[in-house]
C-alpha cells in the first residue's frame, strides 16, 4: 500500500460579532473582571446572535481555510465536522456545511469528542488520507456554547464562548522527510463521565444526582472545576510527552504548541511540565474563551495568519475534553 504525507494547506476561522466582557458577566454574577482574569486568562468571549445558527459560522470558517487553501470546493472528498452545539439532531452539521459550499463529491460526517472535537477530527482525516482512500479534506470544528451556559453560576458562564475554526488537510506521496502528521496519541475514561456534562432534557435525573442539586435534568453545561484543571494537566501533559518519547524528540525541537484553550493556568501548567516555553505556546484564550472544539482550531488560524507558525514547524497540538477524552498530534508543516 502507498502511504501518503497528510499537510495542513489552508485554515480559517470565524467568530460572532456579539462581544461578551467581563464587565458583561458582573452585571450578571457575584465576579469581577480581575478574578476572571486571575484564574482563567479570559477577558472576553464571542456569542452568536439568537436567530445565528452554529452552521453559519462554521461555513464562513470553511470557506475561510478553502479560499487560503487556494483550492475549488469540488477538490475535496471528505468532511469532518466536530461539534457539540450543532442546529440539528441530524442531519450532520458537516452535510450543511458541505450543501453550503458547494463540496459535491464529499463524503461527509460529525464526530463528537468535545473540546478536543478537532484534535480529533484532525487524526481521522489524516488516517483516511494518508491510506490514499482520500486525498483533500475539510476539518471543522463549530460551537455555539453560549446557549448552553447558566448565565447565574459564576463558575462556568466566565469560560465559554462561540466561534468556528476549519484546516484544509491535502495528501501527498511520501518523498524523503515525513510532513504532515507525524504521529498522534489519544486517549479516553469513560469511567468518568460525570466530571464534565451537559445533558439533554430526557436524561434520567438519577445519573446526575451526585453533581447538582438542581430539582430538574437542565441543558447547561457543568463540570467539576478542580478535578478537570488536575485530570487536564495530567491528560495533556503525559499524552505530549508520550508522542516526544517515540519520536526521541527534545521539547526544544517544538516550534509551537498549539493547546486547547481552556484555562491558562492549565496552559502554562503543561507547557512547563514538557519543557515548552510560554513564548512558544499558541494562545487566544484572551479574547474568545473556551470555544470546545472550535478553540484550537481558531488558534492555528490565528497563528498561521500572523506568520507565526512557518513551513517546517514542528507543531504538537493537545487536548482535554468530557469524556474524559484527551490526546496530542505532532505535525510537521
Amino acid at each position: 500500500m502507498t502511504l501518503y504525507d497528510v499537510s495542513i494547506v489552508g485554515t480559517g476561522s470565524a467568530l460572532p460579532d456579539t462581544v461578551i466582557t467581563n464587565s458583561d458577566l458582573e452585571k450578571l454574577v457575584d465576579t469581577n473582571d480581575e478574578w476572571i482574569f486571575t484564574r482563567t486568562g479570559i477577558r472576553e468571549r464571542r456569542r452568536l446572535r439568537d436567530d445565528q445558527p452554529v452552521t453559519d459560522i462554521a461555513v464562513q470558517a470553511a470557506k475561510r481555510a478553502i479560499e487560503s487553501a487556494g483550492i475549488d470546493p469540488t477538490e475535496i472528498d471528505l468532511i469532518i465536522a466536530a461539534s457539540i452545539t450543532a442546529d440539528l439532531i441530524f442531519p450532520p452539521l458537516a452535510c450543511m456545511v458541505q450543501r453550503e459550499i458547494g463540496a459535491s463529491n464529499a463524503a461527509a460526517f460529525d464526530t463528537n469528542a468535545v473540546c478536543a472535537g478537532f484534535l480529533f477530527a484532525l487524526v481521522q482525516g489524516s488516517q483516511f488520507l494518508q491510506t490514499g482512500a482520500y486525498k483533500t479534506a475539510l476539518i471543522i470544528a463549530a460551537e455555539g456554547l453560549t446557549r448552553y451556559v447558566d448565565y447565574t453560576d459564576r463558575n462556568s458562564c466566565i469560560l465559554f464562548g462561540d466561534g468556528a475554526g476549519a484546516a484544509i488537510l491535502r495528501a501527498t506521496p511520501q518523498q524523503g522527510k515525513r510532513k504532515g502528521l507525524i504521529d498522534f496519541d489519544l486517549g479516553s475514561d469513560g469511567t468518568r463521565v460525570n466530571v464534565a456534562i451537559c445533558p439533554r432534557p430526557s436524561a434520567p435525573k438519577e445519573w446526575l444526582d451526585t453533581l447538582t442539586d438542581r430539582d430538574e435534568v437542565t441543558p447547561y453545561i457543568w463540570q467539576d472545576g478542580r478535578a478537570m484543571f488536575k485530570a487536564a494537566i495530567n491528560g495533556m501533559t503525559d499524552s505530549v510527552k508520550r508522542i516526544l518519547t517515540r519520536q526521541e524528540l527534545p521539547a526544544e525541537q517544538i516550534d509551537w504548541l498549539v493547546p486547547h484553550q481552556a484555562n491558562l493556568r492549565i496552559i502554562e501548567a503543561v507547557g512547563e511540565r514538557v519543557g515548552i516555553p510560554s513564548d512558544r505556546v499558541a494562545l487566544s484564550l484572551e479574547e474568545y474563551g473556551n470555544t470546545s472544539a472550535a478553540s484550537m482550531a481558531i488558534t492555528l488560524d490565528k497563528w498561521m495568519r500572523l506568520g507565526h507558525i512557518q513551513p517546517g514547524n514542528r507543531i504538537m497540538f493537545t487536548a482535554f475534553a468530557g469524556g474524559l477524552s484527551w490526546g496530542s498530534a505532532l505535525f510537521q508543516m
